[in-house]
């Protein structure tokens, strides 16, 4: 069967991204970035069956489950079936990568009718490590099949609203709606915040207005079976405690400064995607289409950085249309009339003679030219950032070889209630890979509520930043966790804390030993664990 043009150009992006995944692959023997906390979720959803309660093994209590569990139900199946977790999320993520940058290609097609252009688009998608990075590390399995339903509702918005789709459309953005509220919290925010935009920009009538009231009831309908559940077993107040910890929604001039700092800075990449994107809005706007970029915008500015990963949705289609239109520009200059130097004298007879170069028109002179100067070093690039491990690289991995053997170690050498206070990334791992509890966590004590996780955000920071073992204890005296700990887990130099590195001291290490009230019970190059003594003052 002949391929046609759409399926060649989606086949070209597709493989673009694959260049940057297998880069990725090829340097991570163990998914980047956190993970833990989804393995451990999907794990007790895969032990009971239904929806738990709790998670153990973060906080001495356990942290409520009121995360949407659309993901952890599918990750729990191939759990089931046997398949490794972090094998899952290491391979799983990039895959889903792909369908995005598909349904990021299918949308541009959509709204610009270019395959060329969705092309381009689904290049950007794929291959920008600085905004996919939560998409291609370990938790961007459950993040990445929310990405994916939110550009299903946002593609049914728009042929709806914008143009007149009809019931098909209006059921697929309902369906979109339905199943990123059942994956994804801040995914959900953003083809929410894209749905209403879309009424607002191309469609404000009353019927309007009655199809997007439609699209709400019938997503949270949906989803109303794992909401409803929720409510009943941690009351309401549990859905604004998530909300609330991390101050996603943007409510301050502050937060949009972030953003054009976000959208300025290309962090490990050549940011020429954001430029033209510009360009692209400009050109829209002049050509009397302000609704599309005011559209594709909405869910951005609405959820600003640390969610840059949503910037796809502006930089991919714009940045293509932007890059497409430059291409035209230039493609359409009459190159015969260009006062051009005649270099024909300068070469030999006999390299002319052996190398005959083709007679090429200007545009694929245009078209070679974004490939070798924009394009192609574009994708380099990225490879090169996906391929770093590194507490300073786009995809760090928190819990490395040492961290793993140290785990290892802690599961067969320790009571099975044993509780541990990690200091470093890799508290977030721990439960799963350590199958222990971790007592200082924040990813996850949201649900619990701002206090309970701005107490352990601070706790952690503060033992990131000790330098000896009476700061150690003091925190977690201060903290109030010193009568839940028994051991004390301790990297050595620099590791990944947060969302970038920091260093332990050596000298930490040496006033620990030298402490009464520590006993170091193991250690590897990269990790010391310390048993702590409560009785001693």
């Amino acid at each position: 069967m002949r391929l046609t043009r759409y399926w060649k150009l989606l086949l070209v992006a597709l493989c673009a991204s694959v260049a940057v995944q297998v880069a990725y692959l090829h340097s991570h023997e163990f998914p980047a970035l956190l993970g833990g906390l989804f393995l451990q979720m999907a794990s007790a959803v895969a032990e009971s069956g239904t929806l738990p309660v709790t998670i153990q093994g973060f906080t001495t209590e356990g942290i409520p489950f009121a995360y949407p569990p659309l993901g952890f139900y599918i990750m729990a199946v191939f759990l089931r079936l046997g398949v490794d977790g972090a094998a899952l999320l290491r391979f799983g993520s990039p895959v889903v990568l792909l369908g995005i940058v598909a349904l990021l290609y299918h949308l541009t097609v959509v709204l610009t009718d270019s395959p060329e252009t969705g092309c381009l688009a689904g290049v950007i998608a794929g291959t920008h490590v600085t905004l996919n990075v939560f998409l291609v590390g370990a938790s961007g399995f459950v993040r990445g099949l929310g990405f994916l339903f939110m550009l299903v509702a946002l593609l049914g918005a728009y042929q709806h609203f914008a143009n007149g789709g009809g019931r098909r459309a209006l059921a697929t953005a309902t369906v979109g709606w339905g199943l990123v509220v059942l994956t994804h919290p801040v995914h959900a925010a953003a083809a929410g915040a894209g749905v209403a935009a879309a009424w607002l920009v191309w469609d404000r009538s009353p019927r309007g207005l009655a199809a997007g009231v439609a699209v709400a009831v019938g997503g949270l309908v949906i989803a109303s079976p794992w909401w409803l559940t929720v409510a009943t077993t941690h009351g309401p107040g549990i859905f604004f405690n998530g909300a609330g910890s991390h101050g996603s929604v943007n409510h301050s001039l502050s937060d949009l400064g972030a953003l054009a700092n976000w959208f300025l800075d290309g962090g490990y990449v050549l940011n020429w995607p954001a430029v033209f994107a510009v360009f692209g809005t400009v050109v829209a706007v002049a050509r009397g289409n302000w609704q599309l970029p005011a559209w594709l915008a909405a869910p951005v500015v609405l959820l600003v950085p640390p969610h840059g990963r949503l910037g796809l949705v502006f930089i991919a289609p714009l940045g293509a249309m932007g890059l497409a239109v430059t291409y035209s520009l230039l493609a359409g200059l009459d190159l015969d009339r260009l006062d051009l130097p005649d270099w024909g004298d300068a070469v030999p007879d006999r390299v002319t003679q052996r190398f005959d170069p083709p007679d090429l028109s200007a545009q694929q002179v245009v078209a070679i030219a974004f490939v070798v100067v924009l394009v192609g070093p574009f994708v380099a690039q990225n490879m090169v950032a996906a391929s770093g491990t590194s507490p300073n690289s786009p995809l760090p991995v928190y819990a490395d070889s040492d961290d793993r053997t140290a785990m290892e170690w802690i599961e067969n050498e320790t009571a099975t209630d044993a509780r541990v206070a990690v200091i470093g990334g890799s508290s977030e791992w721990f439960p799963y890979l350590a199958n222990r509890t971790s007592v200082i966590v924040k990813y996850g004590t949201e649900w619990s509520g701002g206090g309970t996780f701005d107490r352990h955000e601070s706790a952690q920071n503060r033992l990131t930043d000790c330098w000896n073992a009476l700061c150690v204890a003091g925190t977690l005296t201060e903290y109030e966790f010193a009568s839940e700990v028994d051991y004390v887990y301790v990297p050595r130099g620099w590791f990944v804390s947060g969302r970038g590195g920091a260093t332990i001291s050596p000298a930490l290490h040496e006033s620990m030993r030298a402490s009464d009230r520590f006993t170091p019970v193991y250690h590897n190059s990269g990790v010391g664990v310390y048993e702590y003594n409560r009785t001693q003052r």
